[in-house]
């Protein structure tokens, strides 16, 4: 069957260029996919197309900067403001981990590592729009968090690096690896708790609010542990 040239009556024109990569890209893989291909989905020439992007590599890359800046806005776009840390930090945790375990997002994410190796370029992409993008909004809450006097921290971008790897923690590699299902809204709740309790109670200074009764480290889900066995 041969796909038929997109209508994009919205947005302009990179939109939409961006809009039939991703579909093409997440279907048949940077690799295999083709500027020609790409263009015809559009329903122009590719010398039109490349007016926009001088190479897939380029393409891919913007791709990549897109994808990740949406991500980020989905999971950062709410003020990080109260005076409860461990909540605070746990709804983000929360946000960042629906937004990384989806099976879009862990497909996504395994291009990536697939690409960078031979286009550096890309994982520099991806780094600077999504894990630098994170850790810097982390970075800027953990400030004001301590000109508040509810943490003490010596380096704001390091804490907000480990931060980031305990929300990460096993969960998503078992998910990219596919060792486990996509976890539940409940498992992502109990891991999201779990790293900001942890960090909490490394970087949390004594004045800094209990977390709210009635949840422990002991609610998490065996299969978070287990790796879903």
């Amino acid at each position: 069957m041969t796909d038929k040239p997109l209508n994009y009556t919205r947005g302009t024109r990179r939109q939409a260029i961006l809009g039939v990569a991703r579909e093409v890209f997440s279907k048949e893989g940077y690799a295999a996919a083709s500027m020609s291909h790409i263009a015809t989905r559009l329903g122009g020439s590719k010398g039109t197309l490349y007016n926009y992007f001088k190479s897939k590599e380029e393409l891919f890359a913007a791709h990549v900067r897109d994808q990740c800046e949406c991500r980020v806005a989905e999971a950062f776009a709410p003020d990080l403001v109260g005076d409860n840390p461990v909540e605070i930090l746990a709804g983000l945790a929360e946000r960042v981990l629906t937004a990384i375990l989806s099976d879009e997002a862990t497909a996504f994410y395994s291009l990536i590592v697939s690409e960078a190796q031979r286009h550096p370029a890309i994982g520099k992409a991806f780094y600077e729009s999504g894990p630098r993008k994170g850790m810097e909004c982390v970075a800027e809450y953990l400030e004001r968090a301590q000109a508040a006097g509810l943490t003490v921290v010596d380096d704001f971008t390091m804490a907000a690096e480990e931060f980031l790897s305990l929300v990460h923690g096993g969960l998503h590699w078992k998910r990219v690896l596919n060792v486990i299902p996509p976890p539940s809204a409940a498992e992502i709740r109990a891991q999201a708790f779990h790293a900001a309790q942890t960090f909490m109670r490394a970087y949390g200074a004594r004045r800094s609010p209990p977390a709210q009764a009635g949840t422990s480290i002991s609610e998490i889900p065996s299969t978070l542990i287990s790796g879903g066995k």
